[in-house]
């Protein structure tokens, strides 16, 4: 019996703390998952997404052990018209029909200020996977998200087209496009 006690009571002195990590969503309704294009510095397409889910299990304190995992809908998009929605969606771009997912998972979460993380990952855009950082900001109070308020946020990121076989033949926008985020999250 004393030899069990003795274990348990090294088991917690030796035992990492307990994270603090807190499992988050994106909350629908409250977000918006959006895309720019530019051709020359001026805007010539934005859209959004309507269906998207997102989990995220953040770490305030520590935020190197949060992660982060984002899906779309790619058939969700909305861009403003038919015909700008059914060219987005269509073979040449998104692919849709083939492919109806597009996700991103966190592989290092870096605090850059207070409010402030660079998140870099891995976007799947049409079965493609490639590197992305994404810059986000927190526009809310840490400390009352701790206590279960919604926490406001911001992230944005920037791809390559060509990277993800969007449009090879598309030259009326540049190859960059952004991805903007802009909602709030809620356990």
């Amino acid at each position: 019996m004393l030899r069990y006690v003795a274990l348990v009571i090294a088991g917690l002195v030796v035992a990492e703390p307990a994270a603090a990590q807190t499992t988050w969503r994106i909350e629908r309704g409250a977000t918006d998952i959006s895309f720019v294009t530019r051709r020359f510095g001026a805007v010539v397409a934005t859209g959004h997404f309507t269906h998207y889910d997102g989990t995220l299990a953040l770490d305030f304190d520590r935020p190197e052990r949060s992660r982060i995992r984002v899906t779309i809908e790619t058939g969700s998009l909305q861009a403003g018209s038919a015909l700008m929605d059914g060219f987005i969606k269509g073979e040449s771009m998104l692919d849709t029909g083939r492919y109806p997912t597009a996700s991103f998972t966190s592989a290092a979460v870096i605090r850059t200020g207070d409010r402030s993380l660079e998140i870099r990952g891995q976007l799947t855009i049409r079965s493609i996977t490639r590197p992305i950082t994404v810059m986000a900001v927190v526009d809310g109070d840490i400390d009352r998200a701790r206590r279960g308020e919604k926490l406001p946020f911001q992230a944005n990121g920037t791809f390559l087209r060509p990277a993800f076989e969007l449009g090879r033949e598309v030259n009326v926008v540049d190859d960059a496009v952004e991805l903007v985020i802009k909602g709030q999250l809620a356990r």
